[in-house]
Parts: structure tokens; C-alpha cells; sequence
């Protein structure tokens, strides 16, 4: 079912206790929240399989390490089990891998210590046209074993493209779990990413991405 690939992010429109009331309907994977209302979303949903699940420095990846670091510890003290975060865009921008690798071995050091599935956010839109550059990143993300590559926020340039996802894929090592998200509206939307090799997809169409598949 295409429900347990979506990670479904709210609708601007919808309460945040809506967006779980959908959510919870549905079945999908995932939903988000932040410290303040964690609590409600796990009391919530505390009878079902979805996850709810924090987002750092979300959509601009602009802190510094330090203090993306000091976000962590919030969340992990908490209980998240699982969050998004944006990798540093002056470095993706860059193209400053190592920079890129501190990020990326240091959060995932830490989500390992804590249980916590990280996925790191590359943005890929903003290196179109070097497809070394996506290699690059991929390769960094084998060294350091985050859970999750993920294509994009979904607030910059465009989401997710299939071509993205199949590089992600092809270079990445097996363990390494890919999400593509932004743009993506439909079932046949959806079902070409899976096809790609994207494991989760981030969708606020996630309703209509299920209504598509009967």
C-alpha cells in the first residue's frame, strides 16, 4: 500500500489536530512535529504504526554546526525517534565536502547513540547540472552511514526529480535509505519514484497520492 511510503506533511490550511486526524485516517508513515507539540501527536496516534517524527533546520539549513547540534539534543531529549534536517546550504552550494562530511558524520554519530533515524536533506536542485557533485555527496553519505539521503525540502528551487533518485540510488550503498520529496502529486508520481529507488516520499498530497491508487 503507497500509504506506508508517505510521509505526510500538513495541509497550511488544517489544525495541527486535523493534520492528525488525517494522518491517523490514512495510515501513513510518518507525520511531523515540533517540541511543543510532540506530546499531542504521539498521545494522538499512540494506538497506530505512524511515526511522528521532528525537522531541524528546516527548510533553510543556515546553522552552523554547534548550534544545529544544541537542536539535536532537544529533540532527542524529547523522544523523537526519528528527523529531517537540512544540511548547511553555503556548503552544499559550495560544494564544500568537507564541511558536508562534519555535518553528516556528526549528526549521524549522534542519532546512532540515540536510536534516532536521521535523514539528511541535500537540496539537489541547487547542484543541477553537476552530476559529479550529487556523486560526491552520495559517496560522503557511505562513509558515514546516515539512514537517509533525502533529495530536497521541497521550498527551494523544485522537489524532488526522478533522475535524482535514480543517481541516489545507483551510487549510494544498499543500507542507506533514499526520500524524495516535493512535487509529488500523484499516484503515478508517487509509484515513479518508488520504481527509482526513493524508499519514503515526503508529500503534503499524500490523500490524493492514495486516492490514486484505487
Amino acid at each position: 500500500m503507497i500509504n506506508k511510503y508517505i510521509d505526510y506533511i500538513d495541509d497550511p490550511k488544517d489544525t495541527y489536530k486535523e493534520y492528525l486526524e488525517k494522518a491517523k485516517k490514512y495510515c501513513f508513515r510518518c507525520v511531523f512535529a515540533d517540541l511543543d507539540n510532540f506530546d499531542e501527536a504521539i498521545e494522538y496516534l499512540r494506538d497506530t504504526e505512524i511515526i511522528v517524527a521532528g525537522a531541524i533546520d528546516f527548510p533553510l539549513g543556515e546553522l552552523n554546526l554547534k548550534e544545529k547540534m544544541e537542536k539535536f539534543e532537544l529533540y532527542a531529549e524529547k523522544g523523537f525517534s526519528e528527523i529531517d534536517y537540512v544540511l548547511n546550504q553555503k556548503a552544499i552550494e559550495n560544494k564544500n565536502y568537507d564541511v558536508i562530511e562534519k555535518e553528516m558524520r556528526t549528526v549521524a554519530k549522534f542519532c546512532k547513540e540515540k536510536n534516532i533515524v536521521d535523514k539528511a536533506i541535500v537540496e539537489m536542485c541547487k547542484l543541477d547540472g553537476d552530476e559529479t557533485a550529487k556523486e560526491e555527496i552520495c559517496k560522503i553519505a557511505n562513509k558515514v552511514k546516515p539512514a537517509y539521503l533525502k533529495t530536497s525540502t521541497g521550498r527551494s528551487y523544485y522537489g524532488a526529480k526522478v533522475e535524482d533518485v535514480k543517481l541516489m540510488r545507483r551510487v549510494l550503498l544498499d543500507d542507506i535509505y533514499i526520500k524524495a520529496a516535493g512535487g509529488i502529486h500523484s499516484y503515478e508520481e508517487a509509484k515513479a519514484f518508488i520504481d527509482a529507488g526513493a524508499n519514503v516520499l515526503g508529500a503534503s498530497a499524500g490523500i490524493e497520492i492514495i486516492n490514486g491508487e484505487k
